[in-house]
């Protein structure tokens, strides 16, 4: 017993000093860099670059025949502000504030064939703060620490990172920490019940606010739980590992209203194959596929 009890003292001590140890360096380092989340199947990354805090990001933006993306958050900067976007065919606007801001885009193709369009932002990182005394800062750490005693838990974790004011990111780094959020996990089971649901019922029907969905879905595509096709108007998200056919039935039924014959999809799916390759398909492909 008194054994367990050196070794307790002997591991507390040491996550004490490293979490003053990190603090210190947290502070004394450079601000946080800018964190570009692409949200849309539409949507990827070009090119980017960086010069004295100000970042350059170029989006391409694939829009299917016979569709139009209206208002559709493409992408999310995190730790930074977005000081201008331009698109060269479609109209961008910039929404959000404080820790991050948001690009919408809009454009009607009423062509046969896809349109590629460019969009580029500017990204400036906000001034860095003033760094506060390291003792001090090690002392809070400590007395946080040894309230929540450091425990392996999420729920322990996120007191004291809460308290430092630590980036999300940086506790969800590791794939076997994502599913210690309870929202998270509720997202991705009613994935597994619902393969192919567009982000607006799965905010409706678990309760999850939106824009945390767009959050929590963007952690679990990165980190290969879940994957993301653009049909029509929707972007659409099932778990890794399910069949094109299965989702696809979940989304035709749930979202469009069409009643799917048993083996329709397995038939019409050589037709859908380019389109999925690109992870992109218009709705009026589908309907025709189904014969609906």
């Amino acid at each position: 017993m008194k054994s367990r009890t050196m070794e307790k003292r002997a591991f507390l001590a040491l996550l004490l000093l490293l979490s003053s140890l990190y603090v210190a360096g947290l502070y004394r380092s450079e601000a946080q860099p800018p964190a570009l989340v692409v949200l849309s199947g539409s949507a990827t990354l070009k090119s980017s670059s960086s010069s004295n805090g100000t970042h350059l990001y170029v989006l391409s933006v694939r829009v299917p025949p016979l569709s139009k993306l209206s208002e559709e958050t493409i992408a999310c900067v995190y730790n930074a502000g977005i000081a201008s976007a331009k698109a060269s065919l479609g109209v961008v606007e910039v929404r959000g504030g404080g820790d991050y801001a948001c690009l919408t885009y809009t454009f009607d193709n009423r062509g046969l064939g896809y349109v590629e369009d460019t969009v580029s932002l500017v990204v400036v990182e906000p001034p860095r703060a003033a760094s506060p005394p390291v003792a001090e800062v090690a002392v809070a750490v400590a007395a946080v620490a040894a309230t929540s005693y450091l425990t392996l838990t999420e729920s322990g974790r996120q007191k004291l990172f809460a308290a430092l004011s630590a980036p999300v990111a940086y506790y969800v780094a590791k794939r076997e920490d994502v599913l210690r959020s309870e929202k998270r996990v509720r997202i991705l089971e009613y994935l597994k019940q619902n393969p192919g649901a567009s982000m607006r019922r799965i905010s409706r029907e678990t309760g999850v606010s939106f824009g945390e969905v767009q959050w929590h879905l963007s952690i679990l595509e990165r980190l290969g739980y879940v994957q993301r096709v653009r049909i029509g108007k929707y972007t659409v998200y099932y778990p890794t590992g399910v069949p094109a056919e299965r989702w696809l039935a979940c989304f035709a039924e749930r979202e469009l209203g069409l009643k799917v014959k048993p083996g329709a999809l397995e038939k019409a799916l050589p037709s859908l194959e380019e389109y999925l390759a690109f992870r992109q398909i218009p709705l009026e492909a589908l309907r025709s596929a189904l014969g609906s």
